[in-house]
């Protein structure tokens, strides 16, 4: 098979897969792993797709700003937060990690969800000031807590090794991380590794792993992978993932699976 085709059949395979396997490919092509890697090599120089290993996933732009995220997929995210409410309990030590849909969370939990006596660790300003208590409003007993580190904006959050650190100190009953993509290859994963680093610590030091993921994240690679998909406790989407190719296989593969309804 001629260059050009062999390189035609991998752009049809990442779009319909959203990821490709260099095994693959070169079974469909008749030809050596090492020649489709080359083509890799060659097509990733042309901004067509991202090398991982052992395979590829398409070029995917750069994370929108967050006060953009903020305005996408509300009535999605607000779906999948009430039905995350379900999960926690009074008196829980909680992790949780920027974002916007972890801002939805943040809104649900100090309005809506009747908890209380919850210590609350984020390396998120606004997360913080939403759940920390107000001096004209009724005390529900939330201790918060704000991790120390570098600081970085849109949103304002910290990160490095001084917020690992903070992280580490804690054993959380729950974290609640809402990822860039979450896949069953990679797990979930993040496309900054400065956030992948601490989703990975509130994941590592949490009894229960909740992950956060609207539709458009089910399916999706990113370019740091936080928590292996059989080490999450709970997925929660919302119904438009039972389209994704995979959903069947993300619901064997995360017991825990919850489509917010």
């Amino acid at each position: 098979m001629w260059q050009e085709e062999r390189q035609q059949k991998i752009r049809t395979l990442l779009a319909a897969y959203g990821q490709v396997s260099a095994d693959r490919v070169a079974e469909e092509c008749g030809v050596s792993r090492e020649t489709i890697r080359r083509d890799f090599v060659e097509m990733e120089a042309a901004g067509e797709l991202k090398r991982l290993r052992g395979g590829a996933v398409p070029v995917t732009p750069e994370d929108p700003a967050f006060d953009v995220r903020i305005t996408q997929r509300l009535k999605e995210k607000r779906a999948i937060c009430v039905r995350a409410l379900s999960l926690l309990h009074d008196g829980q030590t909680i992790f949780m990690d920027g974002g916007s849909t972890l801002s939805i969370m943040a809104e649900e939990i100090a309005g809506r969800s009747g908890l209380r006596d919850l210590t609350i660790i984020t390396n998120s300003l606004e997360i913080a000031m939403t759940l920390a208590e107000k001096p004209d409003e009724p005390s529900r007993g939330f201790r918060v807590v704000l991790l120390g580190g570098d600081v970085k904006h849109n949103p304002i959050e910290t990160y490095g090794p001084a917020t690992i650190n903070e992280i580490q100190r804690f054993r959380a009953d729950v974290s609640i991380i809402s990822p860039w993509g979450i896949d069953l290859r990679g797990g979930a994963m993040d496309h900054y590794a400065h956030s992948a680093e601490v989703a990975r610590a509130m994941t590592d030091n949490a009894a229960t792993r909740i992950i956060l993921a609207d539709h458009s994240k089910v399916g999706v690679a990113a370019r740091v992978a936080f928590c292996a998909i059989e080490d999450i406790d709970y997925l929660v989407v919302d119904p438009k993932a039972r389209t994704i190719p995979a959903f069947g296989a993300f619901a064997d593969a995360v017991p825990g699976l919850i489509v917010a309804e």
